[in-house]
This record gives C-alpha cells, structure tokens and sequence, in this order.
C-alpha cells in the first residue's frame, strides 16, 4: 500500500470528528506496512504490533499508552545496545539469577 497519509490537518480533524475511521486509517497503513516487509519478519512485525495494540488497549488515556510504548521501544535499543556492546552474557546472567527459598515441611 502506497496510498499517502493524509495532511496533518486532516488527520487532526479526522481525530476530533471521526475518530473511528482515524483508526481504521491507521490499521490500514500498519498491515500494509507489514505485509510489505520482507517474509521472514513478517510474524515478528504482526506479533509486535500485537503488543503494541494490548498496550493501548490497557492504557487508561492516549499519553499513557505513548509512554508505556515509547518504554518498550526504549527497553528493546537498550537490549540491542548491550547485544552490540558485548555484555549480552552479563545481562542475560543478571536477568536468569534468582534466590532460591527453602521450605520446611
């Protein structure tokens, strides 16, 4: 899909008068983005914005859903960072620890 978003403008106005189409919109251009990404990343992409999807979802206000999205992108490059840095093996060690509890019976 190559159609265009529309203007600014427009998508201002479509948000204060016709907020359903404006997320129909946006669901066209998120699969079409989606299905022209190469195959093999595809299920990664739609399981993704699955996340993303629940995310707003459970948010109680739009700001809300931006933040705990923006954490999740940040959470993800920071992941990415360590992988690059070579610290993968500490932070996968730090992630992986654990105190382990006794119980009497």
């Amino acid at each position: 899909m190559n159609k265009p978003l529309p203007s600014f403008e427009r998508l201002r106005e479509m948000a204060k008068t016709d907020p359903d189409a404006l997320e129909r919109l946006r669901q066209e251009h998120v699969k079409a983005a989606i299905e022209a990404a190469p195959e093999q990343y595809r299920q990664r992409l739609a399981g993704l914005q699955f996340q993303i999807d629940g995310q707003r979802r459970l948010a109680n206000n739009p700001m809300s859903a931006c933040i705990t999205i923006s954490k999740m992108m940040h959470d993800s490059l920071h992941q990415l960072k360590t992988y690059i840095d070579g610290d993968e093996v500490e932070a996968e060690a730090s992630s992986e620890s654990a105190t382990v509890l006794t119980f009497n019976r």
